[in-house]
């Protein structure tokens, strides 16, 4: 037993290998050379898994705070036999699996192997924006073949190494976080680069209202005259330069709308849709008293009260199955268990700023608020940043 335990440790203090592959196929979750028939591959789940087992298998202890988002993973395990559509279980399941095991596996690379993990992240950005740029300049289709599917159309930007611009916008910004979190060399340069990509080759009309937020956070918070006028000039110099070149931006579209006619906003059919996935599945919770409604229950449910009110429609034919919300959906599925993932997040955050509250107040509130929207419970990047910050916390790091 003792011959294997050691081998058991020495494959994870050489695995260089692995690690790699697990930074490849987290910050790039939707490669794949198979489909699954799902955006987000398993791959990273599986790779984090595997390695999960392996240093618990030593004896390694993660911090405690982490413990408590593995509650609700092993109830979600409970709740799966009961799930009406078996596959949008298994996702769910694979979700709260992320969501508890990529903070202690990337908290302990960070720890054991924190060069490695930084060069990769430089990497990472490079790489988006080079496919990216050759997607926007060239062709749409460059590298789709790696994906499951690509979904852009007129108005929007490119999708780079993802299925659409959405969710490119989104890892750039997560990767905005990681560089704000960790200390590393030449970080301007990297959060330039990855601005540019929202802005001019993602074009998500999402993580440019996230920066909104993210902006507004901080002129509220941690008001600076200087910064706040940069980025004003900037934004507008920006829409100056898309308008010049008559680009069809949706983000530009949608932006015309909320200045000239705020309420035309709700008849755009995705912003509807989005918000009443939103609004539903935090109705529900409340409807159930925090009791957990599983998995798969979302349909019937939405399919029920959308026809009580006026404000949000149906768009599409069939009812959403998959619930287009972070915390919408673990609320909805998990009931009061799933609060546990949102208090656990906040006392990371807490114990990486604890030395300014300011910085506390900003991270909480973006970090909180940007995750009711459509961000997948499967994205290991929302488990990246959390061991971002917990390694912070360990660490005197200059933001």
């Amino acid at each position: 037993m003792n011959k294997i335990t050691e081998k058991i440790k020495l494959s994870i203090g050489k695995g260089r290998i692995f690690y790699l592959l697990i930074l490849l196929v987290s910050f790039f979750p939707y490669i794949t050379p198979v489909s699954f028939g799902t955006d987000i591959q398993p791959w990273s789940i599986l790779t984090v898994t595997t390695f999960s087992m392996l240093l618990f298998y030593n004896g390694y202890r993660p911090p405690k705070v982490i413990v408590y988002l593995l509650i609700p993973t092993v109830f979600s395990i409970f709740l799966f036999p009961v799930g009406d559509n078996q596959f949008s279980s298994i996702r769910s399941v694979a979700g709260y699996f992320t969501i508890s095991l990529t903070p202690i596996v990337f908290y302990y690379m960070l720890k054991r192997h924190y060069d490695l993990t930084i060069i990769f992240l430089k990497f990472t950005v490079i790489a988006y924006l080079i496919v990216g740029f050759v997607q926007i300049v060239f062709d749409m289709n460059f590298l789709s073949f790696l994906l499951n599917r690509v979904s852009t159309f007129g108005g929007r930007g490119s999708t780079s190494l993802s299925p659409e611009p959405t969710f490119y916008g989104i890892i750039c910004l997560f990767l905005i976080l990681l560089f704000i979190t960790l200390d590393v060399k030449n970080k301007s340069l990297f959060i330039y680069l990855l601005l540019l990509q929202i802005l001019f080759i993602a074009q998500s009309s999402m993580a440019i209202l996230f920066l909104l937020i993210f902006g507004a956070y901080y002129s509220i918070l941690k008001f600076n005259a200087k910064i706040f006028l940069l980025l004003i000039v900037t934004l507008f110099l920006g829409m100056v330069i898309l308008n010049f070149y008559n680009y069809d931006i949706r983000a530009l579209h949608l932006l015309s709308q909320l200045i000239t006619h705020p309420e035309s906003l709700m008849s755009d059919d995705s912003i509807n849709t989005r918000m009443g996935i939103i609004y539903f599945s935090i109705k529900g919770f409340i409807d159930g008293y925090g009791m957990p409604n599983g998995f798969g229950a979302f349909s019937d449910y939405w399919t029920i009260e959308i026809l009580k009110q006026n404000i949000f429609v149906q768009v599409y034919g069939t009812p959403p199955v998959r619930i287009m919300s972070f915390y919408g959906s673990i609320l909805f599925e998990l009931g009061v268990i799933g609060l546990l993932i949102p208090i656990s997040y906040s006392i990371i955050i807490f114990k990486a700023y604890k030395k300014n509250i300011k910085d506390f107040l900003l991270f909480f509130f973006f970090l909180n608020t940007i995750l009711f929207t459509a961000i997948p419970l499967s994205l290991p990047l929302v488990g990246v940043y959390m061991a971002a910050l917990l390694y912070r916390s360990d660490n005197s790091v200059n933001a």
